[in-house]
């Protein structure tokens, strides 16, 4: 078995490579030393698995095989398609990004995950200064978050908005974890907490939603004692979601107004003589057009009829609904899906831009200027780029990793609901815009193989066998362990 408890010396590389990735992946503003990262990484993976092979190492050594096996099939799919793609280059590159070097870094991690407690802790604390640190920059320079505003200070190695939410969201799960025991419980909370204000500073609604998802999965009663205590945070959480949503509609409605009030104004100034005279028509003297206009605007809105629809209209959920051009995205891509129904066009997140952007209504641009870089929804990118087998697949893949940690519920509950918040969490946020790419894909699988190769240790520590991940049954004899694992989940 590959036992990073022996202190090698490679196991410490393989540690201080992921800590540094673990940093830069939040930021994804340092590209050099990120790849540089992975290239050691993956020198020092391969290096492991090679000795594992030679060696005749148990199945301790790797992952799950029906995991491996899905993953495989998935990366296999995935590099075929570049084959029939619209653009090969792309599709390339692409799967380097979001398949090869993520998978890498999961199996990295996994490694990782079974390293001592000092090395588990070097990568804990990286990750909470890091959460401090945005989570500093995201409320110093609130107000410099929007995409279109320059990025003074600090903000330079801010990512945006979508970047940091997800990985914010990301991270919960895995401070959930260190909450739970005693020692680290202080660095949990707080971490937790430094990750609700990031995400809360972009005012990214759909943050909440996924943010809500997460704790449903992390404070679900497990015994008829935990009943209550859970189900009163469960309803306080929900009361905050729905407060939280709320407020940030209202936000990105009010900097919608004020930008829909100053570029008319800028617009004007530069305009051609016929609309400056109209724009000093209705300043100075009133046309009656304008004045009906002013007089429709002016006019109450109607009531609303009922409790739902008056939460709707207090929280901007109405106006923002209407506003969402998100509906007419779905609708254009999914009417693309049957050019291409079984394979795609070729996988990586631009290609269906590439493909079918020249066909996108000029009203939905100005609309969404944003309508041509992707589908704004991970499942239908990927049954863009790869197809119906291609999304089968994916949910083949993502299937067996959330199995994995399902099996783990006996065992250890805390990594089972932290693994499954992860996946859940990270589709959740996803069903509204396609944020896993690069460095948050490259995340993403870091956290699953980190968190499943410490319920890994786990088992190895029981002598369970790990084939599928179940535990051996204790006898009369494992009665001690089974009092510390209660002590532990």
């Amino acid at each position: 078995m590959i036992n990073l408890r022996l202190q090698s010396r490679a196991g410490e590389a393989l540690s201080a490579v992921c800590a540094v990735l673990l940093f830069v992946g939040m930021f994804d503003h340092m590209t050099a030393i990120k790849y540089i990262g992975i290239g050691l990484l993956i020198a020092i993976v391969i290096s492991f698995a090679i000795k594992s092979l030679l060696t005749r190492a148990p199945d301790h050594a790797f992952p799950a095989s029906s995991l491996l096996i899905a993953l495989g099939v998935w990366s296999l799919w995935t590099l075929m398609s570049a084959t029939w793609s619209v653009n090969p280059g792309a599709t390339l590159h692409a799967w380097l990004d979001e398949v090869a070097y993520p998978l890498a870094a999961f199996y990295a991690f996994w490694l990782v995950g079974q390293s001592p407690a000092k090395q588990q802790r070097l990568l804990q604390n990286v990750a909470w200064v890091t959460c401090l640190i945005l989570a500093v920059i995201s409320v110093v320079y609130f107000n410099y978050l929007d995409p279109a505003e320059p990025k003074p200070g600090l903000m330079h190695f801010y990512a945006r908005v979508g970047h940091s939410s997800t990985l914010a969201l990301m991270v919960i799960p895995l401070f959930a974890t260190m909450a739970a025991k005693t020692e680290t419980r202080l660095r949990g909370l707080t971490g937790a907490l430094f990750c609700v204000v990031i995400g809360g500073a972009t005012l990214n609604r759909f943050f909440w939603i996924a943010l809500a998802v997460v704790a449903v999965v992390l404070l679900w009663p497990r015994s008829s004692r935990e009943r209550v205590r859970a189900w009163t945070a469960l309803g306080a959480l929900l009361l905050v979601t729905l407060v939280a949503v709320g407020s940030s509609n209202k936000l990105r409605l009010m900097s919608r107004a004020a930008s829909s009030v100053t570029v008319p104004v800028a617009q004007a100034a530069s305009a051609a003589p016929g609309i400056l005279r109209v724009v000093a028509h209705g300043a100075d003297t009133p046309d009656t057009s304008d004045t009906q206009l002013a007089a429709i605007e002016s006019a109450p809105a109607p009531r609303p009829a009922t409790l739902i629809e008056r939460l709707r209209v207090i929280s901007g959920v109405s106006h923002a609904m209407s506003s969402d051009a998100r509906p007419r995205i779905w609708a254009f891509y999914g009417s693309q899906v049957a050019k291409h129904p079984w394979i795609g066009i070729g996988f990586g997140k631009p290609l269906p831009s590439l493909a079918y952007g020249s066909l996108v209504p000029d009203d939905l641009v100005k609309l969404d200027g944003n309508v041509r870089t992707h589908a704004h929804n991970l499942f239908l990118n990927t049954l863009l780029q790869v197809g119906s087998v291609g999304l089968i697949l994916q949910l083949a893949a993502l299937s067996c990793l959330a199995y994995q940690f399902f099996a783990m519920r006996l065992i250890y509950p805390q990594l089972c609901r932290a693994g499954i918040a992860l996946i859940l969490g990270m589709l959740a946020k996803n069903l509204t815009d396609d944020f896993m790419w690069q460095s948050t894909m490259l995340m993403f699988w870091s956290y699953c193989g980190w968190l499943l190769g410490q319920s890994a240790m786990r088992l190895n520590t029981l002598g369970a066998a790990t084939g599928g991940y179940r535990a051996a049954s204790h006898s009369v004899d494992s009665k001690p362990a089974e009092r510390e694992l209660e002590t532990i989940g």
